[in-house]
């Protein structure tokens, strides 16, 4: 099984901003509606392939990219934060 993460911003324009910014940086991730079990201020996420995610967090801190978190799934098909707010 390919561990994937989920990363969450502040709002959907912040959300779009990201996309952006990681396909021109040849990442790989898909625009998923945030999982119901995840609270954040915005129902859009990305999800990515958790071999990315030091890529990921660094593309997002130099481009002032405002996250809600980063989240992986569990065993038990939850989710739990494991980026910064």
């Amino acid at each position: 099984m390919i561990e994937k993460n989920i990363v969450l911003f502040i709002s959907t324009h912040e959300t779009l901003r990201a996309e952006k910014i990681l396909k021109s940086k040849n990442i790989d991730f898909k625009t998923v509606i945030k999982p119901r079990s995840i609270t954040s201020e915005c129902g859009m996420g990305l999800e990515f392939y958790s071999r990315d995610k030091e890529r990921v967090l660094k593309i997002c801190r130099e481009n002032n990219l405002k996250l809600a978190g980063i989240f992986f799934t569990r065993e038990d098909g939850g989710w739990e934060r494991i980026g910064e707010k």
